[in-house]
């Protein structure tokens, strides 16, 4: 219905009125000689329609052989919008260029999503794309789908699959990534399990070889914890490749001493703002430089699809020499420089059982100290040497 509006509208229709005369008699002699009628509406004594401008100059003689009278109520459509402002050339190019800009931007990708990625970046994969031709801006019509897929995918070893979707003006990247191989101890070289640090174990899982300790014993560095021998019903050994966890309690102790409260003070900073349209970035200044440079990006959407309009803010600043960090904030970057530490130390085990921090202060310096007691895997690896002299 849409397109035959549009047509209609391209080509220009004309409502019209009919009055007098047998009324019925002139719609049938109307689709007799193939004039098309629409929007017919009876009024108590004549007759309201739209029809063709060429149906309109040949409805004269229907109206004739019926008696009715015809006038024309209203003008639509393209060319008599155009013959009225027919002087005004100003108006007419405006809607030229208008057209051919709608036709320009139709066949332009407007955005790019990507799915399907959990290790590689969104980034690296639209990088890898705009090398290949995907990008936005770019000509629909120019986009090998399936070639640039299959460089992307040369070009990316991390990935197994991917393919590019063009939709309207929107572009939808699909990638599968590839599964890395599980790793399988070497059977060929037997190996025991032994304590990496002092601990009290807590509990043991062994699932190839001979336990040597059990919950609750106290072990240092080195201790055996899991042999790789083992002994058959005959009396004989084997030897064997030692697998399993060991959990056991560990001690740690973080601090903070020996501070350096020097610093950098930002000294000045600069701002430039760039209109993005279509993959082009437009500066609206000068540029900032590339000391310490950072921008951040905020772009139109609909809540579904990113249009390719937007802004980009650039930031640079500079910094003066080192100086005295103000005695008011050497509390707060001590503390800074202790949840440094203690990160390193939670994701190193697997739980924290116990924990007790405390803050020092001597002569003017400042510092954390903490002593905690976490649980953690403690087994490595140590190969069985075996003389075959």
């Amino acid at each position: 219905m849409l397109i035959i509006r549009l047509i209609r509208f391209l080509k220009g229709y004309v409502s019209f009125t009919a009055r007098g005369g047998f009324i019925e008699r002139f719609v049938n002699l109307c689709t007799k000689n193939k004039i098309p009628l629409w929007n017919l509406k009876r009024k108590e004594d004549y007759l309201e329609a739209d029809t063709t401008v060429k149906g309109y100059k040949t409805i004269r003689e229907s109206a004739k052989r019926s008696g009715v009278r015809v006038s024309i109520r209203e003008k639509h459509g393209l060319p008599f919008f155009a013959h009225a402002y027919r002087k005004r050339v100003g108006i007419l190019a405006g809607m030229a260029f208008a057209l051919l800009l709608v036709a320009l931007l139709s066949s332009m990708v407007w955005s790019i999503s990507v799915s399907g990625n959990t290790e590689l970046t969104e980034e690296q994969i639209l990088d890898a794309f705009y090398e290949n031709g995907v990008r936005v801006g770019a000509l629909k019509s120019k986009i090998d789908c399936e070639e640039s897929a299959y460089r992307v995918t040369r070009k990316l070893p991390e990935l197994s699959f991917a393919s590019v979707n063009i939709i309207g003006s929107r572009a939808e990247i699909v990638v599968n990534e590839r599964d890395e191989k599980p790793e399988f101890p070497d059977e060929s070289h037997p190996c025991n399990i032994v304590a990496s640090e002092n601990a009290i174990v807590l509990s043991v899982e062994a699932n190839i070889g001979h336990p040597e300790i059990k919950a609750g014993d106290a072990v240092i560095k080195g201790d055996l914890l899991i042999s790789g021998i083992t002994e058959n019903a005959d009396g004989s050994s084997n030897l064997k490749t030692a697998r399993g966890k060991v959990f056991a309690k560990v001690e740690k102790e973080i601090n903070t001493r020996e501070q350096n409260f020097t610093f950098c003070r930002q000294k000045s900073e600069k701002d430039r703002y760039l209109l993005y349209v279509l993959g082009v970035k437009l500066p609206l200044g000068f540029s900032v430089g590339k000391i310490n440079k950072t921008s951040c990006s905020e772009y139109l959407t609909n809540g579904e699809i990113t249009l390719p309009l937007g802004i980009i803010k650039e930031h640079s600043y500079s910094v003066s020499d080192e100086t005295e960090l103000p005695e008011e904030y050497k509390t707060l970057y001590s503390a800074k420089k202790y949840c440094e530490h203690y990160r390193n130390i939670f994701f190193e085990s697997e739980e924290i059982i116990s924990e007790s921090v405390t803050e020092n202060k001597n002569d003017g310096s400042i510092s954390f100290s903490g002593n905690y007691e976490i649980k953690k895997d403690i087994g490595s690896v140590k190969a069985i040497l075996v003389d075959i002299s």
